[in-house]
């Protein structure tokens, strides 16, 4: 009874487990590779709260993820502070055959995990399929931060009903050159992408998203090999609330691609699928659209028969602009019937724009630093004339304040946004603006990741310690780590 005493003790104070373990990965390490701590023979059975922390170097090998952390204690999985830890897919197996994986991490109906500071790359099979990660079978609650993820077919895959976010990752070259595999490709239930580069996709879209509620917000994307951004049907679409939010991002188009038309695709990309298009609307708020080839449309909106009733896209206090002549706003009437909004600069040239925007702002040039830096100069048309309080609809129907939070900073990661001067600007950039000191924009804990997990605890909640504890907590851990010993031996 003291035992058991102590450990809710730990759990009430702490929230997560009181007896989480640090596991070191790496070449002198007792477990060569984060792989290892999963097999059937000298593995270890990971609980709630754990911690790995893997060294610097290159690993070769791939596998399934099966434990789960809580949403109190998630697990994570972290390179430590320096280079990341590179995971090298070239000579591993991710044929996704049986019980091999087909990414380098597959989650399967594993969930509740932080993952940060690694580099995936190489994953290929004879599928096209091959992924930097994937969640599957019932996985969800995944968080990547601080994440390289380039040269595989797929950036990264998921389905069922997952539940991710990456933020301040680096994300390209992804793509197997069959307009078929992507920088991202992701169904399930929910996606958040905050604060990452993701570019030049190989042959495919940088964000394909068959995900029923999406939040893409301050990133930077540009130069995919097809779409820019897909948002379409999936397994989960069809609910409500199937909404897509885009709020403080630059888009810049590629020059030249395999689809130079399309650059945002919202609805369906078949509308014979037996899946219909999306049941939500697009909201583009606070965003700098660049344009720099002739064919290029922005939107596109795709639907199956009948039209859900929730379709459409709303436009607030963007920039679109073109370098070159013959662009479209939208690509055809249909479109354009679809689009609403308000005070957006549109650059002058820039056909298909729906009559029912209002309080536009016209011009040559929305007053950019420079040709391929997009925030704002002084005397910028942009400045203080943005709508002061647009709205979208999030992912549970609760309308919420669409101004900008968070803002790019190019090529990774996000800092905080301010109204400065008289009112909000347009675009992706507040011309002015002082981020608050010492502000974590992402809500980030320094050692665990996101701060909605456990993560590493106060020393207490460590097999390697730290923390003065009483002796009756100290006798609590001692005995369930004898125990927990003995059940990884038996």
């Amino acid at each position: 009874m003291l035992r058991l005493g102590c450990i809710a003790v730990g759990i009430l104070l702490f929230g997560q487990p009181a007896f989480a373990t640090t596991y070191q990965v790496g070449a002198s390490r007792t477990y060569k590779s984060p792989c290892d701590l999963g097999k059937p023979v000298g593995g270890v059975m990971l609980q709630p709260g754990d911690i790995i922390e893997v060294d610097a170097g290159t690993y070769t090998d791939a596998c399934q993820v099966t434990a789960s952390g809580t949403a109190q204690a998630p697990i994570v999985m972290r390179g430590v502070a320096g280079p990341r830890p590179v995971f090298d897919a070239t000579t591993a197996d991710v044929s996704g055959s049986g019980s091999v994986p087909r990414a380098i991490f597959q989650w399967t109906n594993a969930s509740y995990w932080q993952v940060s500071h690694l580099e995936l790359e190489h994953a290929a099979n004879g599928s096209n399929n091959g992924s930097g990660f994937r969640l599957t079978a019932g996985a969800h609650d995944v968080t990547f931060s601080d994440m390289s993820i380039h040269d595989n077919q797929d950036g990264a895959q998921s389905d069922g009903p997952s539940v991710i976010e990456i933020d301040n990752s680096d994300i390209y070259a992804n793509g197997a050159n069959d307009g078929q595999s992507h920088n991202l490709y992701l169904q399930g239930d929910v996606v958040r992408l905050v604060g990452n580069h993701i570019h030049d996709s190989h042959g495919g879209s940088d964000i394909k998203l068959r995900t029923r509620y999406v939040e893409i917000i301050g990133n930077y994307v540009e130069n995919a090999g097809n779409y820019e951004v897909d948002l379409i049907q999936g397994m989960y679409t069809s609910m409500a609330n199937a909404n897509a939010v885009l709020i403080g991002n630059v888009f810049n188009r590629a020059t030249s691609s395999d689809n130079n038309s399309q650059t945002i695709l919202f609805g369906t990309d078949n509308p014979a699928d037996t899946n219909p298009s999306r049941n939500g609307a697009l909201y583009a708020i606070g965003n700098t659209f660049v344009l720099r080839n002739a064919s290029n449309q922005l939107f596109h909106v795709l639907t199956s028969t009948p039209v859900p009733a929730a379709t459409h896209v709303y436009l607030y206090n963007n920039i679109v602009y073109t370098t070159v002549a013959g662009t479209q706003l939208t690509s055809d009437t249909t479109t354009a019937g679809y689009v609403t909004g308000s005070n957006n600069f549109i650059a002058d040239g820039i056909g298909g724009v729906p009559a029912a925007l209002t309080a536009t702002v016209a011009g040559a040039s929305p007053g950019f630093v420079g040709s391929d830096d997009y925030h704002l100069a002084a005397g910028s048309p942009a400045i203080d004339v943005g709508l002061g309080s647009p709205q979208y609809v999030d992912g549970a129907g609760a309308m919420q304040n669409g101004i900008p939070t968070l803002q790019s900073t190019p090529p990774l990661g996000t800092e905080t946004r301010e109204v400065v001067g008289a009112g909000v600007d347009l675009g992706a950039f507040e011309f002015g603006n002082m981020p608050t000191a010492g502000d974590d924009p992402h809500g980030f804990d320094d050692d665990a990741g996101m701060s909605s997990g456990g993560g590493k605890g106060g020393g207490c909640c460590e097999i390697d310690g730290g923390s003065a504890v009483s002796s009756w907590f100290l006798i609590g851990f001692v005995a369930l780590r004898l125990v927990r010993r003995r059940t990884q031996r038996d």
